[in-house]
């Protein structure tokens, strides 16, 4: 029965561990950092990043270029295992938290990393992205999984002050059984936002279609259902560092410092 609570300490410890943290932390960006430089050079391969979810990325994108892109899923790993670090050092926390109470800030920080981590994981899986999806004026575009259709209503040029385009301007409405939930004017740092739901017009343009001269806009549509998580986390991460700031000489003048387990 000792031995086997020994091996379970152990086995916690490590997992609380903040050399492991470092060690992940550090072979997870050297990862990134390394696989980066690859990316310019294949436009091709890393280009639909922007257009699509990472999951449908490396399923249909990734596979046919392992040699370029082997590293991303092993990055991706490495930061849900530091992730899985990061809730295990919250959990033991949690569980001595009279006795590790200063150390709040930290923790906050850990709680964060975590969530935002969870986010992204939620918004890669369930989520969706689709890029340079051109929508004619009039047209309605239904919008699953959210049961709601969106509608160009108009495209419109901004101009500066010599006459020089700048910009265009859409106005974009959502409908949900002919209900108007939302009617915005977006451009390209506008977007349109909805429950998760954001819609950026890239560009714009014209095609003489039976014999007319249409209208359309590129949108960028993007769902992410983890976008409301990842502010909680990010917010908490902030929250973290604050405290953890104040207390910082406290610490200092009590000799209080973390332990590298």
């Amino acid at each position: 029965m000792t031995t086997n609570l020994s091996w379970y300490h152990r086995v916690w410890s490590l997992c609380c561990s903040l050399k492991l943290a470092i060690v992940l932390a550090t072979c997870a960006t050297l990862m990134a950092v390394g696989g980066s430089v690859l990316m310019p050079a294949n436009p091709q391969v890393f280009g639909p990043l922007d257009e699509m979810i990472l999951k449908d990325w490396l399923m249909e994108i990734a596979a046919q270029s392992p040699a370029l892109t082997w590293w991303v899923p092993i990055a991706s790993l490495l930061v849900l295992l530091l992730g899985l670090n990061t809730l295990c050092c919250v959990i033991d926390w949690l569980v001595h938290i009279r006795a590790r109470w200063r150390k709040s800030g930290e923790y906050l920080i850990h709680s964060g990393f975590f969530l935002i981590v969870c986010a992204f994981l939620w918004g890669n899986l369930i989520g969706y992205r689709a890029g340079g999806q051109p929508v004619f004026v009039g047209q309605a575009v239904e919008l699953p999984p959210h049961g709601v259709v969106m509608v160009l209503e108009d495209v419109r040029p901004i101009a500066a002050a010599g006459g020089r385009v700048m910009e265009m301007s859409n106005t974009l409405a959502l409908y949900h059984d002919d209900r108007l939930l939302k009617r915005v004017e977006t451009r390209a740092n506008h977007p349109l936002t909805w429950k998760g739901l954001v819609v950026i017009p890239a560009d714009a343009g014209q095609v003489r279609m039976g014999g007319q001269l249409r209208t359309y806009s590129l949108m960028t549509i993007n769902y992410d259902p983890g976008a409301g998580l990842a502010l909680v986390g990010t917010i908490a991460m902030g929250v973290g560092v604050v405290v953890a700031m104040f207390s910082f000489y406290r610490k200092r003048s009590t000799g209080d410092h973390p332990d590298i387990e």
